[in-house]
């Protein structure tokens, strides 16, 4: 298995074997078009353009699917093509272009919310995990009903390889396939920090669709690591992450 980075020389006559592009900007960074662009788009297009990978799997992201509630794999997806959509337009041209080659070991894997010891990212629940192993109190902005797909890292991996080097599928939803509730990972923090969660007067209340998993689970089986069970191990990372 290889990593290859996007401005990385690539020697046709090396063999990469099975390459995993992982190359992104954060969905929630400031938009730039000509920097995703190079990152999501033409480094994928010199990788393939070498010819040296035995099969790339390019990481994609549940969100192209935008507000749709239709999340299968064949659903038909659309962008803006304002500067405010840089990151979904440029993570479908690349899906585009990887599934443009007549390679069926060239596929797509779209991923759900990653979850795990993430130490500097800025979102959710790395935000909320953080906050606890920094103190007693937890501040979020969301409800309690809010909710979203999330699927551990170990789950993740465990599939990008199995996809990578047997996939039968060109394109992947990569997703635990349920949505859970931001109540239940509040109480699972709670319980192992003994921290407070205090949610906001003007919390907002943010769903987002299930994934659908069908073609993942049919393949490789369902996800084992629910997120609520994780949280435990999560924050002691983060502890001992916090206090070294």
């Amino acid at each position: 298995m290889t990593g290859v980075s996007h401005d990385a020389d690539i020697d046709p006559a090396s063999n990469l074997g099975h390459v995993i592009y992982c190359s992104g900007i954060a969905a929630t960074a400031a938009p730039d078009a000509g920097y995703a662009y190079a990152v999501h788009v033409e480094g994928l297009r010199r990788i393939i353009a070498a010819g040296a990978a035995t099969s790339i799997l390019y990481l994609s992201s549940t969100r192209v699917y935008g507000a749709s509630s239709d999340t299968s794999e064949g659903a038909p997806l659309s962008v803006d093509p304002s500067g405010n959509d840089i990151y979904r337009i440029t993570k479908v041209a690349g899906e585009a272009l990887c599934l443009a080659v007549a390679q069926p070991a060239f596929r797509v894997a779209r991923l759900s919310n990653i979850a795990g010891a993430s130490f500097r990212s800025p979102l959710f629940l790395s935000d909320i995990v953080r906050q606890a192993a920094a103190g007693e109190r937890v501040a979020v902005r969301t409800t309690r009903d809010s909710g979203k797909d999330y699927l551990h890292v170990d789950d993740a991996t465990r599939y990008l390889i199995a996809i990578a080097t047997r996939g039968r599928e060109r394109l992947y939803n990569v997703a635990f396939g349920s949505n859970v509730e931001n109540g239940a990972i509040f109480d699972a923090l709670a319980a192992a920090s003994g921290a407070t969660i205090e949610i906001a007067p003007n919390a907002a209340r943010a769903i987002t669709p299930p994934i659908d998993v069908a073609r993942l689970h049919a393949e490789f089986g369902p996800a084992q690591l629910p997120l609520a069970e994780a949280i435990p191990a999560i924050y002691r990372a983060f502890a001992a992450h916090v206090s070294a």
